[in-house]
Parts: structure tokens; sequence; C-alpha cells
């Protein structure tokens, strides 16, 4: 399988694109961007999750514990005082990266349900749940987010399963098609558990009717046509740089979901 490097790499490779994309289609703004990079990076290394005892799990808890801290602090923080909020910071970081840990590897294998496409469906309803919910985003950034957090899990298992051929020997390892799969067939009752929280998390969800309206929008197509390749020639710095007001009032489809 790839290595944890490998997969921060492509995971982040992947959101900046998408992110530089959306950001041009006038979809995000560029803090909005480089937080939809950093979640298709999170992604990229979330189905290592269930690696026991390891550095990247312990990371990955930790990270968690972390976020998960001041998303319970911003909930909060209009109504406790400051020694309150250090107090439920800590005690989520702790929960999360010593208790939530240590029985999550107690319980899971390596390439089990959490290795799978309905994890990467769980992980994006989860951070779209959470980013709604919790931290007061838009129902479409939201979804976006969830979407980015998605595909970069998706990149992690499609790269593990590349890394199962042995293109130089000619050979398929044993390990081949353990990464990229439907559910966890070696698990049936976690996997059944899985699609449920999926089921539950969909009813937490905010309204997709603007996501899809956005993207059934042949105008948004065309702008993106339009902008994908130069006019002219490649990396011309010569034309004008165009003005704060002249972008406010650039014909962008999507330059409303910024409000």
């Amino acid at each position: 399988m790839a290595d944890f490097r490998t997969h921060i790499t492509f995971g982040a490779v992947t959101g900046g694109l998408m992110a530089t994309t959306a950001m041009v289609a006038g979809l995000v703004n560029p803090s909005q961007a480089a937080a939809l990079t950093l979640a298709a990076t999170v992604g990229g290394i979330l189905p290592d999750i269930d690696l026991n005892n390891s550095k990247q799990s312990r990371y990955l808890f930790g990270g968690l514990g972390i976020f998960l801290g001041f998303v319970v602090l911003f909930k909060f923080s209009a109504v406790l005082s400051i020694a309150e909020l250090w107090i439920i910071w800590l005690g989520t970081f702790l929960l999360f990266r010593l208790a939530i840990w240590r029985a999550f590897n107690d319980f899971t294998i390596h390439r089990g349900v959490f290795h799978s496409l309905l994890a990467c469906l769980f992980y994006g309803l989860a951070a779209t749940v959470m980013f709604y919910h919790f931290m007061g985003k838009s129902a479409f950034f939201s979804w976006t987010l969830g979407g980015f957090v998605a595909i970069g899990a998706l990149v992690h298992l499609i790269l593990d399963e590349f890394y199962s051929v042995d293109f130089a020997g000619n050979r398929v390892k044993r390990s081949f098609g353990t990464a990229v799969k439907l559910f966890s067939a070696a698990s049936p009752t976690a996997s059944l558990a899985m699609l449920a929280l999926c089921i539950g998390l969909y009813f937490y969800t905010p309204s997709m009717q603007e996501y899809l309206d956005t993207f059934a929008n042949v105008e948004y197509w065309d702008y993106l046509r339009h902008r994908l390749l130069p006019d002219g020639p490649w990396f011309d710095f010569d034309v004008a740089t165009p003005s704060a007001k002249d972008l406010e009032t650039a014909h962008q489809p999507g330059n409303n979901r910024l409000k």
C-alpha cells in the first residue's frame, strides 16, 4: 500500500486542483478554497484510521481530538467562561486521543469497513453534518467540504489498489482487491452499522437543492469551459489585472455562493 506521505501528498494535490476550480468559478472564496484543500488532505488519510497502534492512527485521533475540541468551543463559547472552555477543549482532546483511540484499535482491523467506498460516504456525510450544524457554515459550503473529504478518501483507496500491482515484476500482490471495495464482506455487522450511520447522517444533512441547481446550470459549465484554457499565449502576464470592482461584477455563475 502507499505510505503516509504519499497519501497526504495526493490528497493535497487533488484537493488543491479541485479547490482552484471552485474558486475560479466563484463557488468559494480563497480562504474557503484553502479549507477545502485541507479537507481533501484529511480525507486522504482517513482510511488509515484503523491502522492499529500506528503513528498514523495516533496522529489522526490526535488531530480529530483537537478539531472536535474547537467544534465544541464554538458551540459554547458565548455562554461559558474561559476556564470552562479550557476544560471542555482539553477533555475532548484527551477523550479522542486516549480513550476512543484505544477502544477503536481494540475493535477494528486494517482494511476493514473504514477502508471502503461505504466509509468514503460516511466520512463525507459526517463532515457535512458537522460543518452545517456545529460550525454554522452554509448548506452549499458544507456539502462541498463533505464532498472534498469523501473524494480525498476515495483517492486513498485508489492509491492503495494501485500500489498492489508490481509493475516491475509483472505481478499482482495478494493485497489486490482489498483497498477499493463497496463494503467489508469480512465484517458484515460493522458494514451494516456503518450503512445505518450513513442513513441516519443523511437525515441531518442540509438541503442539496442549491447544490444540485448550481451544477445543473448550463451557464456554470460554459463558464468553466471558457476559463479552462487561456485564450491567448500561456502564462501571458502582460494582460491588464482586473480591479476589485471588476472582480465583484465578473460573470461568475456561482458568485452568490460567497455570501
